[in-house]
């Protein structure tokens, strides 16, 4: 009996052996995922970082175009405001042309007519 007790207890002590190495195995092969899933998470911080550093870079990038944006719209007005005073000082400047045509057309004119009286009043001195 001892003997048959024994080999149901080497028997039993084996499986619990094979049981352990393979519960060992498991552990093994957990404890590998557990590193692979540390290692994941620690490739997904460092990218989600990257993101975010990135993320940041675009939301200061359009911002500067922003700002960029804005003061060309402000020299655009300047420009726009400048061009209008430039046209209205030569239009000015074409009016004032206009007018001085015009006072030298009757000036020309004027001369004309005092040179015609001139003319006269010396053939009436001439005809004496």
């Amino acid at each position: 009996k001892k003997s048959i007790n024994l080999s149901l207890e080497d028997e039993r002590i084996k499986k619990a052996v094979v049981s352990t190495q393979s519960t060992g195995d498991k552990g093994d092969k957990l404890e590998a995922e557990l590193n692979e899933m540390k290692e994941q998470l620690l490739k997904a911080e460092f990218e989600k970082k990257e993101l975010e550093r990135r993320f940041r870079l675009t939301e200061d990038e359009l911002d500067n175009q922003s700002q960029v944006r804005n003061e060309l719209k402000k020299k655009s007005i300047n420009l726009s405001v400048e061009d209008e005073r430039i046209k209205d000082d030569m239009k000015s400047q074409v009016q004032s042309i206009n007018e001085m045509e015009e006072l030298i057309s009757l000036i020309d004119k004027r001369y004309e007519e005092l040179e015609l009286d001139y003319n006269e009043t010396m053939e009436d001195l001439n005809a004496l």
